[in-house]
């Protein structure tokens, strides 16, 4: 049957009327948002005061994150909003409603909880996991200090604030390492993990070491760790009294360890720290020998500081640290070397049976072993020019 030529051209323009309809609905951009007309959050701290949750956010300018030619804007950089409420996400919504923007939580770096919150942190945690915008590789810190006072931090040459250890403390870290930086990610995964103690990062303001024209500075920085057991808080641990830490971290970059024999002084560069826990049965009860290998290089030293006075001072403090950090967390009831988890892992049916005894790890149940060894020891150990010449 043959068609007509009318009937084929009638066809053939209502097929291309079809694909133009098709092309305009398809190629529409529906969902489009002026960037001038939204507001990100950076960063989102909780607390609880009176059976109430109060949210702050922190939104950043643009201004201060490109790069930018000459001078800095003038003025802060930084907005903090704040709002309470019955439950975390009526308080976030609350602090949306009262803004002059769109808030979007699409850029969500940081999340700082105060200790009052501790209580509800699942609640909190879950309640960010409802909003599709938030990640969970945001950084995750807790703290005693104010947030307001924490996200109004100054900075060093009014830089972008994103280089503060509030959203880049891996910086810190790989300074001077303690603590591991944490994600909310890290944070469940770990508060998950069976005879697991998680040890969340404490930010605080740092007192009184810089200034500017006579003016103290607030900088940010982490001053120790609060300890969750059981998905529990246990308690709060300051950095000073935790520094064993800094040695069975598995991210370790770098340490100063300052020694001193009498009037003999030295400082020794740990580059490298590695450690693992051995278990062991005695008398049919777990005991655990945690080995921690250090790599260094001395930067300083007297020259009359013998090697292996070095190498022994060096042993010597890090043993302390280890020991003093491990009795700090029995004190809080806290298994802070996850002895026990050791025990989960690798000797699973003895850890059932022992957990049924509500046993837990002592301070005899712990023995510790410091092994270092030094590089370029006597390369500074020559005499300085003053003496040469006196």
């Amino acid at each position: 049957m043959t068609i007509p030529a009318t009937l084929r051209g009638y066809v053939k323009s209502v097929k291309a009327a079809i694909a133009i309809c098709i092309m305009l609905v398809t190629g529409g951009c529906w969902d489009e948002v002026n960037l001038q007309d939204i507001s990100y959050i950076s960063a989102i701290g909780v607390d609880y005061v009176d059976n109430k949750f109060i949210v702050y956010a922190q939104m950043i300018s643009f201004g201060v994150i490109a790069k930018q030619e000459g001078a800095p804007p003038p003025g802060s950089p930084i907005w903090v909003g704040k709002h309470e409420g019955n439950t975390n996400l009526s308080a976030i919504f609350s602090l949306m409603d009262s803004s002059q923007y769109k808030l979007s939580l699409n850029h969500l770096k940081s999340v700082v909880i105060h200790e009052r919150a501790f209580p509800e942190m699942k609640q909190i945690i879950d309640s960010l996991n409802r909003l599709s915008s938030t990640r969970f590789n945001s950084f995750v810190f807790g703290t005693k200090t104010d947030i307001n006072e924490l996200f109004t931090m100054d900075m060093l040459f009014n830089k972008t604030p994103l280089t503060t250890p509030l959203y880049a403390p891996q910086i810190e870290y790989n300074q001077n390492s303690y603590v591991e930086p944490m994600t909310l990610q890290t944070f469940v995964r770990d508060a998950l993990e069976p005879a697991m103690s998680v040890k969340l990062p404490s930010l605080s303001i740092l007192p009184n070491d810089w200034e500017n024209n006579k003016k103290k500075l607030n900088f940010l920085t982490i001053d120790g760790v609060f300890l969750f057991n059981e998905k529990k808080p246990s308690g709060y641990v300051s950095r000073a009294k935790s520094e064993g830490l800094i040695w069975v971290g598995e991210a370790f970059k770098r340490s100063l360890i300052p020694i001193q024999v009498e009037d003999k002084r030295a400082s020794v560069i740990v580059d490298s720290a590695n450690s693992k826990v051995k278990v062991s049965k005695d008398n049919n009860n777990p005991q655990f020998v945690l080995q921690v290998n250090l790599t260094g290089h001395l930067i300083e030293a007297s020259s009359d500081i013998t090697d292996e006075e070095l190498i022994k001072q060096v042993e010597k403090t890090v043993k302390k640290q280890l020991e003093d950090t491990y009795a700090r967390g029995l004190a809080l009831n806290a298994d802070i070397y996850d002895l026990e988890h050791q025990l989960y892992r690798h000797h699973n049916k003895k850890w059932k049976r022992l957990e049924k005894e509500n046993w837990k790890p002592g301070r005899k149940d712990l023995t510790i072993e410091v092994k270092c060894k030094i590089t370029k020891e006597s390369e500074l150990r020559t005499k300085s020019e003053l003496e040469l010449h006196t």
